[in-house]
């Protein structure tokens, strides 16, 4: 994760640790859906991957490097967890339609933010919120909106934008800058599906662990991406005691060659909606 990205994290985590609500004595604990996730032993976190993670990843990473359009929904649960007990919770969703070359929407929304990006190739909008809309003055090519959204949409989108756009190579994200991934098990999932399940535990200490369906033409099904290790080596911040903060992107769905409209990467303008210079315009007038 590049040094502005990790520094757009902290600060949205930041945020999320002075606005958490203290655990009330006496509150029942009952610990998220993997909440702890596997360990993998300290000896074996210098070699970056192995041979069996990669053969079992491939096939879902050729899917998207080779698709022509991509249609996905995931609902994200963003949980901070204290002592093994969930003290708060936000969930959002995503909606993320894409098609070659560089023709994408992806439109985030939860209880503070409804923002959405259109891109059609050529016009790069995005509408801040659904009465604020503003037009880059480059369009924004997909591969740059995996590494550098031109504006925060969530706390760690890059993973999941990289599991959901089209002719875009999800190894540039999920197997750079590792200490390891390993492939865990090949227990089904949820008890119901069978799945292949992995880990990787980034550099800067990002640990992620993603479980995708176990067939010839993959797909993902959940990734959990635990971001507490790298808060406490880089973020400055004074944590609580057994605190934790993980992400639980749930696939709802998830289909690649879908064919998708061309509307859907155009912007319509909302009657009454204002037109701002800039995104740094916007946010400084909503100060």
């Amino acid at each position: 994760m590049s040094r502005s990205k990790r520094l757009c994290v902290l600060a949205f985590i930041s945020l999320m640790v002075f606005l958490m609500p203290a655990r009330p004595a006496g509150a029942q604990e009952q610990k998220t859906p993997d909440a702890e996730p596997a360990k993998v032993a300290a000896e074996d976190t210098d070699s970056v991957a192995d041979a069996d993670a990669v053969a079992a990843l491939q096939p879902l990473f050729d899917q998207l490097i080779g698709a022509k359009s991509t249609r996905a929904t995931v609902e994200l649960s963003a949980d901070t967890i204290v002592d093994g007990a969930v003290v708060n919770t936000q969930t959002s969703v995503y909606q993320i339609a894409s098609q070659i070359p560089d023709q994408f929407t992806i439109y985030l929304k939860d209880e503070q933010q409804r923002a959405r990006i259109f891109c059609d190739g050529e016009t790069t909008t995005i509408a801040l919120s659904e009465q604020a809309f503003t037009v880059l003055e480059k369009p924004l090519a997909m591969q740059q909106a995996v590494f550098e959204l031109p504006l925060p949409m969530g706390p760690y989108p890059e993973p999941i934008l990289a599991l959901t756009m089209a002719g875009i190579d999800p190894a540039l994200s999920l197997m750079t800058g590792m200490k390891s991934v390993r492939l865990l098990d090949r227990n089904k999932f949820r008890g119901q599906t069978p799945a292949i399940h992995f880990q990787g535990i980034q550099e800067d200490n990002v640990r992620w662990d993603l479980w995708i369906t176990q067939d010839e033409r993959p797909k993902p099904l959940r990734l959990r991406v635990d971001l507490t290790e790298m808060l406490r080596a880089n973020g400055g911040l004074e944590l609580p005691q057994g605190y934790q903060y993980a992400l639980r992107f749930d696939f709802k769905v998830w289909r690649i060659d879908h064919p998708n409209a061309a509307t859907l990467f155009r912007y319509n303008k909302i009657e009454g909606a204002k037109e701002y210079e800039s995104i740094e315009a916007y946010f400084n007038e909503a100060k």
